[in-house]
């Protein structure tokens, strides 16, 4: 792992124009930036507050969900700077009873949220591509792929059974049907937030992408981020932006920008999960 980071780095460092990142950095509107993502933040950290509670089958109610919108938000924080996005584990822990029962219930739907995210990655990616060579009427199917495979893990519940009995209680999650497919709709949203909040970086710094361009970025950046293994996809991240808009034929000055302007992200994230897992901490001790 070390060694991808060093050689990715070196490679950033190396092929990016960086007098040209810098004067595209110094027209930035940072008013945009600021005004455009803090409250898709706030609604990603919603969603996938209210998505933890519908996967472990708690009853939303206004205490806990904002436990869950801050153990979430803290687990957002800490996912973008860790390897394969791990640090999102945090919110087991916070769960206020995290042993016993209460743990093994909040690892299998840990499992499941995970797979349903790499689902809607790889459909938001899929529907970028379908649309640049004209199949647009498969993108908004692809767009629902978190859905399908919310439904294949309804048919796989039939069957869980058979499985050790050891793994049978880390496994409570998958064998409730609707709670699955309640949480699949809710990352489809989620994903398109996703996409929302990258085109808001990309266009604060004055390069307009199209709905198709964003998602093709967004699918292939984190799917090269999280098979890297690389923590917080440094170096891997910019590599794939930079060689993604080559691809889409964008100038090495636009994707240079766009790199490191999606890398300006990841201290936005991570501080509002820091205060999030503040504003935790600070209920818990009162």
């Amino acid at each position: 792992m070390l060694l991808i980071v060093v050689v990715c780095v070196a490679a950033t460092l190396r092929l990016f124009d960086w007098h040209a990142v810098a004067h595209a950095l110094s027209r930035m509107r940072l008013g945009l930036l600021l005004a455009g993502t803090l409250p898709l933040l706030l609604a990603i950290f919603s969603l996938r507050g209210l998505r933890w509670l519908v996967v472990l089958g708690i009853k939303p109610n206004r205490r806990r969900f904002w436990q869950s919108f801050c153990a979430n938000g803290a687990a957002a924080g800490l996912a973008a700077l860790t390897p394969f996005q791990l640090g999102e584990i945090i919110k087991i822990r916070l769960i206020p009873d995290h042993h016993g029962s209460a743990w093994r219930l909040g690892a299998s739907g840990f499992f499941v949220e995970r797979l349903l995210d790499l689902s809607g990655v790889l459909g938001m990616g899929l529907c970028g591509l379908a649309m640049h060579f004209g199949f647009a009427w498969l993108a908004p199917l692809l767009l629902l792929l978190p859905l399908l495979a919310g439904l294949l893990f309804g048919l796989l519940t039939g069957h869980l059974h058979r499985l050790p009995s050891r793994l049978q209680p880390y496994l409570e999650a998958l064998r409730h049907k609707q709670r699955i497919v309640q949480a699949s709709l809710l990352t489809i949203v989620i994903w398109m937030l996703y996409a929302g909040l990258w085109w808001v970086a990309i266009l604060a710094i004055n390069v307009r992408l199209d709905f198709s361009q964003v998602c093709i970025l967004l699918g292939g950046v984190m799917l090269a981020v999280v098979a890297s293994m690389v923590p917080g996809g440094i170096g891997v991240a910019e590599l794939g932006s930079r060689g993604i808009m080559l691809w889409l034929g964008a100038s090495a000055t636009d994707g240079d920008a766009i790199a490191i302007a999606l890398r300006l992200l990841t201290p936005l994230i991570a501080l509002a999960g820091l205060a999030c897992l503040f504003v935790l901490h600070r209920q818990r001790n009162r």
